[in-house]
């Protein structure tokens, strides 16, 4: 797999450079991270050590009505659709700003290093859930296939809520019983995300599917699209002018941060602090990352 995955890696650096000499002035930047072969190999092995195996199945997608009423105000995520989806895995942790880092560091990108907000913060540091744009999250997850061989990229919306939900169970939160525990599963009065895994996962394994900072998905925002949408493996639509977070923030009451409201942000090239991801494996049995 090595040889591979560091072709990728020359193809990318090369592709990286070009883009910093043509369109950024390093002076108004920090320097870069010094990566090496070895941080890069690292970052693979967890990336595939933290995959979290999804058997597909089908599953009422969105806000399910109980005794005529809904759990959610607006009608973005109504009515609930019968979906199927076919197994993948996905990361049980949002990505980290140790990976971040060292992703921008390989292709020589800015990253959130360069952000007045991020510099200097307890929560910019390594072991914290990286915040960034919706590009830098694609663009991330495009990074770790192209240096694995394996077809990894941003999770659909349909596979992100049937995982917070541990395979469809028909629960709000994304916690690992599905109700909110202020201070036990969810954090309590805080003003900064939590570095991932502090709180207990779902019962399928999966951290911060409800709360510390949201995720994006691969999905443009259609509010209609759940009226429409495919029954098997939706993909969201084809073009848009949003895209889509999911999970709620620690930055908001916990009742935003179930597993069905539909986040949208208009800016995807913007970095937001409150806004990570983690990233999709689309094989349809677990991978042993060989």
């Amino acid at each position: 797999m090595k040889a591979r995955y560091w072709l990728g890696i020359a193809i990318l650096i090369i592709g990286g450079v070009t883009f910093y000499a043509l369109n950024l002035n390093p002076s108004k930047h920090l320097p870069r991270l010094k990566v090496t072969e070895a941080d890069i190999d690292a970052l693979i092995d967890r990336t595939y050590e933290q995959m979290v195996f999804v058997e597909g199945g089908e599953f009422l997608m969105g806000d399910i009505m109980h005794d005529g009423l809904y759990s959610t105000m607006g009608d973005d995520n109504k009515p609930a659709v019968e979906v199927t989806l076919d197994s993948y895995s996905i990361g049980a942790y949002e990505v980290s700003y140790r990976d971040f880092d060292i992703y921008t560091a390989a292709n020589n990108l800015p990253g959130t290093l360069d952000e007045d907000w991020a510099v200097g913060q307890e929560w910019r540091e390594p072991q914290y859930p990286a915040g960034t744009s919706w590009t830098g999250a694609k663009n991330y997850c495009l990074w770790l296939a192209e240096i694995t061989g394996d077809p990894f990229d941003l999770p659909t919306e349909a596979q992100w809520e049937y995982a917070a939900r541990s395979r469809g169970v028909d629960v709000i939160y994304g916690t690992d019983d599905g109700t909110i525990r202020l201070g036990e599963n969810y954090e309590d009065g805080v003003n900064h995300a939590f570095p991932s895994g502090t709180f207990p996962p779902n019962p399928l394994g999966l951290y911060d599917m409800s709360g510390n900072i949201a995720d994006w998905v691969n999905d443009w925002y259609d509010k209609d699209y759940y009226k429409k949408m495919p029954s098997s493996n939706p993909k969201g639509p084809a073009t848009g002018s949003h895209k889509i977070v999911r999970g709620g923030t620690y930055a908001e009451t916990f009742t935003g941060s179930n597993v069905i409201v539909r986040g949208e942000i208009d800016d995807i090239e913007q970095e937001y602090k409150l806004a990570g991801f983690r990233c999709a494996l689309n094989l349809e049995e677990p991978s042993s990352g060989s």
